[in-house]
């Protein structure tokens, strides 16, 4: 994202060139600090222990700017049941101290640059040294070896604790991460990220009486109308936009900014399976998964410092050390960055069945469809190793929702919802699986017939409030009326019936 100069440095064999090396640090370690101290700290500053917290000025603007949006994006209208929500926040001993965004996206690059320039200036000085002057060298180090190492231990306790104050506890999973940037601090980028995202498709957006958004629309606001209880709803601007191409793909931003493509709304054959999506990238707004991996991602950086700088630092040349600096990135994205993406897939899957069954879907559906998306898999070929994905096989994902589907019906059915139909949708995906894999046994396969989806008319909807269904604005979006899914390109969602 940004580049930055840098002096040339000279390789004379002189020491003051580490020296000047650890400078540079300090000077960038106390700027951080610095915009460490005044970085705001996102909706903390908009609330009170035991008192209401209210959006933002910022947020209420957004969900009620309908007319700057363009053709086809849909924002909720005022509602005054989302104004303010009553949260009571933990207490803190000691007020929290969060990292400037903008900061750390500047100093992850800076920090990778100086410690190849470290290594590499440490090699070249080293290189450049007389023998004599290499043995004072040594034996320095092994005289003063006891306070170097206490030294090192001072640095990795403070690590430590540093790490420790910014673990947190994931909702509703109970799962351990580091957590330095909050959501709340990406939610003031959330404009500019919106933008750039949408000012790739602007000319694709569906009107908002298309039938497609009409039914994300629906489903949406349902999904967030059953799970109203759950008080990360009220901190973002829930939108969906749907854009007509033919990728099968759906992501979702840090601010609650849904994006599906038709193509994957194709393959969907009822509610139940468009919940399945939507539930899923509303799993990750939930829980921050976006600010997470920006953290562990910072995390990372940080580890690899030293390992960088002793590679650029030991071996003999720059080009074992290119390779070898290569090969380390390589085996930190493989056995560290991937399986952690994978991760978070599976704890969006995990919530997002348990926000479609309190929403009385047909939870079965969710195998139903991951095991339709393993068949269209094996029959296009074209699936790489699963350890060299971001996300989890459509199979891998199938089997362990299916080792949660109990847990989700039990919830479903203590939610009071209606019985469920005696056919299960499971089942003909099932017998395609088997007949998919016979005929890979014995030769390729050709053409398979896929089971056809069901007409819109056949699907059964559940009663959704009357509020759902009308449009907020006289603008091309479609307005839903639960925390706010917005843009059909975009339509707005919202989780309070009005």
């Amino acid at each position: 994202m940004f580049t930055t100069a840098f002096p040339e440095v000279s390789m004379a064999p002189q020491p003051i060139l580490v020296a000047k090396g650890l400078s540079c640090t300090m000077l960038l370690f106390r700027l951080a600090q610095r915009a460490f101290a005044t970085s705001t700290v996102g909706y903390s500053c908009h609330s009170r222990v035991g008192k209401e917290i209210k959006r933002p000025a910022e947020v209420a603007a957004r969900l009620g700017r309908s007319g700057q949006l363009q053709q086809g994006h849909s924002t909720t209208g005022k509602d005054a049941s989302l104004s303010s929500v009553n949260l009571v926040r933990n207490l803190h001993t000691t007020r929290p101290c969060f990292a400037n965004p903008a900061l750390m996206v500047l100093l992850r690059p800076i920090s990778k640059f100086l410690a190849v320039l470290v290594g590499r200036g440490f090699r070249k000085w080293w290189q450049a040294l007389p023998p004599h002057k290499r043995k004072i060298f040594i034996q320095h180090l092994r005289r003063n070896r006891l306070r170097y190492a206490a030294g090192g231990s001072v640095v990795g306790v403070a690590g430590l604790v540093y790490y420790q104050n910014h673990v947190t506890i994931t909702p509703y999973t109970g799962r351990r991460r580091f957590m330095l940037l909050t959501s709340d601090q990406l939610f003031s980028m959330s404009d500019q990220l919106y933008d750039m995202e949408m000012e790739k498709y602007t000319h694709l957006m569906l009107p908002q009486d298309h039938p497609m958004v009409d039914r994300v629309r629906r489903v949406g606001n349902r999904l967030l109308q059953a799970n109203s209880t759950l008080p990360e709803l009220y901190l973002k601007s829930w939108t969906v936009s749907l854009v007509d191409d033919s990728i099968m793909n759906c992501f979702v931003l840090p601010t609650g900014d849904i994006v599906m493509f038709t193509g994957l709304m194709e393959v969907l054959d009822n509610d139940d399976q468009v919940a399945a999506i939507l539930a899923h990238e509303m799993s990750h707004a939930i829980l921050d998964h976006a600010a997470e991996h920006i953290n562990q991602g910072y995390l990372l950086d940080l580890v690899i410092l030293v390992p960088v700088a002793l590679i650029w630092a030991i071996l003999p040349s720059d080009l074992l050390a290119m390779i070898s600096h290569w090969l380390l990135n390589m085996v930190v994205t493989l056995f560290l960055t991937l399986p952690y993406s994978r991760t978070l897939e599976s704890e969006a899957d995990q919530l997002g069945l348990r926000l479609a069954a309190k929403a009385c879907y047909d939870v079965r559906e969710f195998g139903a469809l991951w095991g339709k998306m393993a068949v269209l898999d094996q029959i296009k070929e074209d699936n790489g190793p699963a350890w060299m994905s971001t996300h989890p096989t459509n199979e891998d994902r199938q089997k362990e929702l299916e080792g949660r589907m109990a847990e989700a019906l039990e919830l479903r059915k203590f939610c009071k919802c209606p019985p469920l139909s005696l056919k299960d949708p499971r089942e003909p995906i099932k017998m395609l699986q088997q007949m998919v894999a016979q005929r890979r046994s014995q030769q390729p396969v050709k053409a398979i017939p896929m089971p056809m989806p069901a007409p819109s008319g056949d699907i059964i909807e559940l009663p959704l409030s009357s509020s759902s269904s009308s449009p907020s604005s006289s603008s091309s979006v479609s307005s839903l009326s639960s925390p706010a899914l917005s843009r059909s390109a975009p339509s707005t969602l919202s989780p309070s019936p009005s």
